[in-house]
């Protein structure tokens, strides 16, 4: 009888033993996988009511965004200055990303006369170094679409259309300025 429970005993520390294995694999994997980034997302971003567009309501981002224009218009050499900066945000589709529209008042190099414009970001906070970060390239497949569902939402329709006005006005008011931005123009599409 010792022989009959001897087989069937090995067989089971054998599996056992196999299965402790294959845990500590799978233990292994699981570990890989929570040093990925995961990403939590903005439930209800899409939704205007639940995602409307804030003025100045990220003191951190908006910080970025205007020392990024403020460094664009240094190291540009037909652009003295961007000034009167307003950072306007909604949330991105993830926790910590912003889709930020930056409204601005570009001062030409030689113009009187500023011009209004409107910039959109995409700006995430870096896991790292906990600060938030213009990402130029965003590696986000579905980037595009949630812009556009984003365009669609009242309120930046309404934002885009005051920026659009500005500008218009600025360059109807100063023959000027509409030169040097046909000028500007010609020199980045060369």
């Amino acid at each position: 009888m010792k022989k009959g429970w001897l087989i069937p005993l090995t067989l089971v520390m054998i599996v056992g033993v196999m299965g402790f294995g294959l845990t500590g694999e799978e233990a292994h994997k699981v570990q890989k996988i929570s040093r990925k980034a995961v990403r939590t997302s903005n439930h209800g971003c899409e939704v205007m009511i639940m995602n409307p567009l804030r003025e100045e309501a990220y003191s951190e981002v908006a910080r970025t965004v205007k020392t990024y224009y403020r460094q664009i218009g240094a190291d540009t050499e037909f652009i003295k200055s961007y000034d009167n900066i307003r950072v306007y945000t909604k949330k991105g589709r993830y926790t910590g990303s912003y889709i930020v529209f930056a409204k601005y008042e570009m001062q030409i190099k030689d113009i009187y006369t500023r011009v209004p414009g409107l910039g959109t970001l995409y700006v995430e906070k870096n896991r790292t170094s906990g600060r938030y970060e213009i990402i130029s390239n965003p590696e986000m497949p579905d980037l595009k679409e949630y812009m556009a569902v984003l365009g669609s939402h009242e309120d930046v329709k309404q934002l885009l259309a005051e920026a659009d006005q500005e500008y218009k006005t600025a360059v109807n008011s100063d023959a000027l300025l509409k030169e040097a931005l046909l000028d500007l123009k010609n020199a980045y599409e060369s």
